[in-house]
């Protein structure tokens, strides 16, 4: 890249006007990699080769419908980091991270396919109407490691990183969040451990890219950014699937579109005065880069 213009990047990656806008939009793009790399996952497998890995465990745990609010926070939850993570290049350290984890997840899942033989939730109670469209609309495929709880436990190492100690009132989520996808059916004991050790791996990562120079970090943040572009490109189509599993979503929910507009206007301004909130209350505290582990 040429000096003048990699100046250029800099000035806009750095410049604070532009945050909130890059990690809005790079969740954006997560979001759609992860849909094409999730399908990719589980296409075409059968029952040759499928490996099972349910315990006395797995079969002894109940499902409890009710822990679909716990599962569905789990959405939200991953992306606290992207608002709470003050450091701008803390921030492109770790959707590097995410992204690789993202990709080891989807391997995983191609070449050693786990299967999970599901209890569906068949009551008529709001809760089991919920767990049973999430159940129905997952993959059995797609389990080992959980992304659920990889992505999750990952979250919470970032805020607990941020903060320098763990902070007690947030670990409630985590810990609900990763009790809920036994609860509920959608993954194995094992599928859990995987998952945790995803986010082990890229908790470590993050914090290698972190010690690196500026120049590497940011370099590997376009190429993150830049292999997502092409997942996009040639992928527009999952935007409508996107949108319209959504929809299913709610419907089964019994959830109005206002409402549900309502609550994502809700949840962009708090989003955005927790940005905010964050930026102003961290400056003279953020971490330093370059640290000992």
């Amino acid at each position: 890249m040429r000096p003048a213009i990699r100046q250029n990047v800099y000035r806009v990656l750095g410049s604070a006007a532009a945050g909130l806008v890059i990690r809005l939009a790079t969740c954006l793009l997560v979001l759609i990699y992860f849909q094409v790399g999730y399908k990719w996952g589980y296409r075409s497998h059968s029952g040759a080769g499928v490996i099972d890995v349910a315990t006395p465990i797995d079969a002894w745990l109940p499902l409890v419908p009710e822990f679909i609010v716990f599962y569905m926070l789990g959405y939200l939850f991953v992306l606290v980091p992207c608002l709470l993570v003050r450091d701008r290049t803390a921030f492109y350290a770790a959707t590097v991270a995410f992204c690789l984890m993202l990709a080891v997840a989807f391997l995983l899942f191609r070449y050693l396919p786990v299967q999970m033989q599901k209890t569906y939730a068949l009551g008529d109670d709001w809760f089991s109407r919920l767990a049973y469209f999430q159940q129905s609309k997952d993959t059995s495929y797609n389990n080992f490691p959980s992304l659920h709880v990889g992505l999750n436990v990952y979250a919470y190492a970032l805020i607990t990183w941020q903060s320098r100690r763990v902070p007690a009132w947030w670990l409630p989520w985590p810990v609900l969040i990763v009790v809920s996808t036994l609860l509920l059916k959608q993954h194995l004991l094992a599928d859990v451990l995987g998952g945790v050790l995803l986010a082990y791996g890229g908790f470590v990562l993050f914090r290698r890219l972190m010690r690196s120079p500026l120049p590497f970090v940011i370099g590997s943040y376009l190429a993150a950014v830049s292999g997502m572009l092409i997942v996009l490109g040639t992928h527009l189509e999952r935007l409508g699937k996107t949108t319209r599993k959504i929809g299913r979503f709610l419907d089964a929910g019994g959830i109005a579109p206002a409402q549900a507009a309502a609550v994502v206007l809700f949840v962009a301004c708090l989003a955005a005065l927790v940005y905010v909130y964050a930026q102003r209350n961290g400056a003279a505290q953020a971490p330093e880069r370059g640290g000992a582990e």
